[in-house]
């Protein structure tokens, strides 16, 4: 998946972004990984994958789009923060892990690259980001297709 229009895209749009005047670098950064663990969880819980118990639950598909996008959004801005948007594609690669599996990797990844940022952690946050939206049964084409009309 080609990125440089995605983070093309997210970087305008955080142009928008009225930010706190009151936080330094410090506390701005901490926001936004605090902000991106907060969307991932909330992906994680419309596609209800953590559940283990059966009920009858509907599962929407177009909201958890729609949490799948903001968080991309997340991740980009991120990205941009940490200047790494001179990466061009990556690769979007069927996981055989389960979805929850996924998720918690996830997490790992976000804690490596708050920890020792480097842009090979954020490839691989990117990567594994895009992995769970072939999970969930997302198209590149529908992904690029829900970003750009988002934003």
């Amino acid at each position: 998946m080609n990125l440089q229009k995605f983070f093309e895209t997210q970087a305008e749009r955080n142009k928008t972004l009225n930010i706190l005047s009151n936080l330094d670098e410090y506390k701005l950064n901490a926001r936004k990984f605090l902000a991106l663990n907060v969307r991932v969880g909330a992906l994680a819980n419309a596609s209800k994958c953590f559940k283990y118990w059966q009920d009858d639950e509907v599962i929407d598909r177009e909201n958890i789009l729609k949490r799948y996008i903001s968080t991309l959004g997340c991740i980009l801005t991120v990205g941009i923060d940490k200047r790494y948007t001179d990466i061009e594609k990556v690769q979007m690669r069927p996981n055989d892990y389960c979805l929850s599996d996924q998720f918690l990797n996830l997490y790992v990844d976000i804690n490596d690259l708050l920890i020792s940022s480097s842009k090979d952690h954020y490839i691989t946050l990117i990567e594994d980001f895009l992995s769970i939206g072939l999970t969930i049964g997302f198209s590149e084409q529908e992904i690029i297709n829900s970003f750009n009309s988002l934003h």
